[in-house]
């Protein structure tokens, strides 16, 4: 994403500014993710400190290797309201890159640590379904939840779809996550679901679901 780019829309009736990010805003993104730290990325990382500089690096990468990520920032005159991060299909990070951003995190032992407890998640990761978009990412400030944020990021996200014709958005989350019900009012709907006895011991979630929106073609 270019982070000097505006998206044309009007701000909504909580004073939300939408603008695209880039690599410098990786920092200040991955501070608000883990206000609340999430207990995938903290068990995978062995810290909430390590998981917060793993995040930053990879977003960081993603916004700074081309155009199959965009970065969706909601902001009030307060500052930072959440996030969308959005990547075409199936693109993640490359692993390379992953495991160079682990080292640095976490430092040689740490990565292999985390690699070591990755196996029990890659056991439960679910593939995008082709021809769509995935969204990767979304998170709303801790003091900015049940006020719309998520709906709007939701929503910038569907036009950024649309105007690529993806056929779908997709996602992957917890089983448990309490945010499923906001998906899913949505429009999104159950496509995947997988489940491992390690990955609960170590993250307390049963294992993850994969939600797909399919989206009407335009005209």
């Amino acid at each position: 994403g270019d982070d000097t780019e505006l998206v044309t829309i009007e701000p909504d009736r909580f004073g939300l500014r939408v603008r695209h990010g880039g690599p410098d805003d990786a920092v200040a993104l991955a501070a608000l993710m883990f206000r609340v730290p999430g207990r995938d990325a903290v068990a995978m990382a062995g810290s909430a400190q390590a998981a917060e500089r793993f995040q930053a690096l990879l977003l960081r990468h993603a916004l700074g290797s081309g155009p199959s990520a965009t970065l969706i920032v909601a902001e009030s005159d307060a500052g930072l309201a959440g996030f969308a991060e959005v990547v075409l299909g199936s693109e993640g990070t490359p692993m390379g890159a992953m495991a160079r951003a682990a080292i640095e995190a976490m430092g040689v032992i740490g990565a292999l640590r985390s690699a070591v407890r990755w196996t029990a998640r890659r056991s439960v990761l679910l593939d995008p379904p082709p021809g769509g978009v995935h969204l990767e990412e979304l998170h709303v400030a801790p003091e900015m939840r049940n006020r719309g944020v998520g709906a709007f990021l939701l929503a910038r996200v569907e036009e950024h779809a649309a105007a690529r014709d993806a056929a779908c958005i997709s996602l992957t989350t917890a089983i448990d996550n309490p945010a499923r019900r906001l998906y899913e009012r949505h429009g999104y709907r159950l496509a995947g679901e997988r489940t491992d006895a390690r990955y609960e011991r170590l993250t307390g979630s049963p294992g993850r679901v994969l939600l797909v929106k399919e989206l009407l073609p335009a005209g």
